[in-house]
């Protein structure tokens, strides 16, 4: 029929596998997956690196068979520090932008720290923000971290509470700080804390018994073989008994032992001062 126009049916844009390598979203796909596997290739080769340093207490593993981007760290609290004697892990997550950017990096055991917030155990380092270089490695970033408990920066803290304890009362400070290594950050089997010490669970029974005493019993149900049970805790002081008396009581009103040491650590021990603030919080 004359004048008359054909419909031409529109065909659907290709959107198969291959499209994607195709056009500007291919490349930006390409290039995503080129700076995924760089990264990925980086931290396989960091932890091998680290498996192999014998003398290193940086301990890296991965938290799931087949993700290079996710690790957890362990390193020994710094000699010196109320942080001497614990174990503590953080978490690393590392973007498909690494090593051109920082990992992710917290803590995962509970630190009493005035750069570590003491809720979620981010860390307040530069390093792990503007201060980053391609060349600093996993291992590297946790010494730093490692280096930070050695070195509070409480004028640029992460959790103000702390800074605040830090600077006005540090002898409270020190107290709290090492009741939650105490507490938290108790080594496990296996654990070396010292450059020239064997892991715990190795060497001769004496030797065993030195390097575990004071150890909650808590990894009993862990224990290699080879592992001796920790020693008993020491006779403690008519003080120290009284101030567990303390927590206790303010434990059995409702409270977490943990709150109730460090409420009463910053009232002086005073109870019915300590209630306040806990009341008032």
């Amino acid at each position: 029929m004359a004048g008359r126009i054909r419909r031409i049916q529109k065909v659907p844009r290709y959107t198969g596998p291959f499209a994607l390598l195709s056009g500007a979203n291919g490349r930006t796909n390409m290039q995503q997956a080129r700076n995924e596997l760089t990264a990925m290739l980086y931290g396989e080769t960091e932890i091998a690196d680290c498996q192999r340093d014998q003398s290193s207490l940086i301990d890296l593993k991965l938290v799931e068979d087949g993700n290079i981007m996710h690790m957890k760290g362990r390193f020994p609290g710094p000699p010196g520090t109320p942080y001497e004697g614990g174990m503590f892990q953080v978490d690393i997550l590392l973007s498909d932008a690494y090593p051109f950017q920082p990992p992710k990096v917290k803590f995962d055991t509970k630190v009493y720290h005035p750069n570590v917030s003491s809720q979620t155990g981010v860390i307040c380092l530069d390093i792990l923000k503007q201060a980053w270089s391609p060349v600093l490695t996993i291992s590297s970033t946790l010494l730093s971290v490692q280096s930070l408990l050695c070195t509070p920066e409480p004028n640029d803290p992460q959790d103000a509470q702390v800074a605040s304890q830090y600077l006005n009362d540090y002898d409270a400070f020190l107290e709290t700080a090492q009741f939650w290594s105490e507490c938290y950050a108790k080594p496990s089997p296996g654990d070396r804390l010292h450059p020239d010490s064997k892991p715990l669970g190795s060497g001769n029974p004496s030797q065993q018994h030195d390097a575990t005493a004071g150890y909650n019993n808590h990894f009993q149900s862990h224990q290699s073989p080879a592992f001796v049970a920790p020693a008993p805790e020491p006779v403690l002081s008519k003080e120290e008994l009284e101030k567990r008396r303390k927590v206790q009581d303010l434990v059995e009103m409702g409270f977490g032992a943990d709150r109730a040491r460090t409420f009463l650590i910053r009232a002086n021990w005073q109870t019915e001062a300590a209630l306040e603030d806990l009341l008032n919080q």
